[in-house]
C-alpha cells in the first residue's frame, strides 16, 4: 500500500522563501520613497539580475516561477497591461535556465550580461514603441533605459550574491 501524503522538503521550502523575500526586499527598496526610487530621472530595476541568477542556478521551472512573482511585482508599479511584465519575465528566466543549463556557468559576469541583454533589448522595444505611436524621439527614452541599466549593475551584483548565498545554504549539494 503506497501513501500518498504530501511530503515537504524543508530546504526546497526555505530556498522559495528566501527568493522570494528576496525579490520583495528589493522591489520595496526600489520603489519606495527616497531609497532608490529615483536616481538622475531613472529608476533601479533589479528584477531580470534576480531572475537570471535564480534560473542559472535552480534551472528553468524556478527561474520562470520567480520570473512570475517579479513580473506580478513590477506590474504594481508600471503603467504596462497586467500580467505583461509577469508572462516576459517568466520567458526571460525560463530561456536563462534553459541557456545557463546547457551553455553557460554561474559566473556573475554572466547573469549581468543576461540582465543587461534584457533591460537593453526592452528598451528598444518600448523607445519603437514610443516613436511609432506617441511621437516621442528614440533616442531620448532608449537613453532612459541605458541609464536604468547603469544603475541597476551595483544592486544586481548585491543581488547575484544574495541568490548564491541562499542557494548554498539550502542546496543537497556541498560546495
Amino acid at each position: 500500500m503506497q501513501d500518498f501524503t504530501l511530503t515537504i522538503d524543508k530546504k526546497k521550502t526555505l530556498k522559495v522563501l528566501g527568493y522570494l523575500l528576496c525579490m520583495t526586499a528589493f522591489y520595496i527598496l526600489s520603489t519606495a520613497r527616497g531609497i532608490l526610487s529615483n536616481i538622475h530621472f531613472a529608476t533601479v530595476n533589479v528584477m531580470p539580475f534576480l531572475v537570471a541568477a535564480i534560473a542559472f542556478y535552480d534551472g528553468p521551472y524556478m527561474g520562470g516561477c520567480m520570473g512570475v512573482y517579479g513580473g506580478m511585482l513590477l506590474s504594481l508599479s508600471s503603467n504596462t497591461i497586467e500580467g505583461a511584465e509577469a508572462l516576459i519575465l517568466a520567458c526571460f528566466g525560463i530561456l536563462c535556465g534553459t541557456v545557463g543549463v546547457l551553455f553557460m556557468r554561474r559566473f556573475l559576469l554572466s547573469i549581468l550580461c543576461c540582465g543587461a541583454v534584457f533591460l537593453a533589448v526592452r528598451g528598444a522595444v518600448s523607445a519603437i514603441y514610443y516613436s511609432l505611436f506617441h511621437a516621442i524621439p528614440f533616442a531620448g527614452i532608449f537613453i532612459g533605459y541605458l541609464r536604468i541599466l547603469a544603475i541597476s549593475f551595483l544592486p544586481g551584483v548585491l543581488g547575484y550574491f544574495l541568490v548564491k548565498k541562499i542557494h548554498r545554504h539550502t542546496s543537497e549539494v556541498e560546495y
